[in-house]
């Protein structure tokens, strides 16, 4: 089954649905995104607190640059 191809950190972490195959064409026609996008899903991480406390009208929102 092609979400077997989705790693299991990110099965665990997210709620995964399959769509025509898009998995197995991702991982075998073009590896090198499809690893670009595990990476990005594997990384991202989105805090309730970001949005309760304001942050997204202030500067406190995380960007590439500071990490945090």
């Amino acid at each position: 089954m092609a979400l077997d191809l989705i790693p299991a950190s990110l099965r665990e972490k997210y709620e995964v649905h399959e769509w025509k195959h898009a998995c197995a064409i991702l991982a075998m026609d073009f590896p090198e995104e499809w690893q670009d996008i595990v990476d990005l899903l594997n990384d991202f991480r989105f805090c309730q607190s970001w949005i309760t406390s304001g942050a997204a009208t202030r500067a406190g929102w995380p960007t590439p640059s500071t990490g945090s």
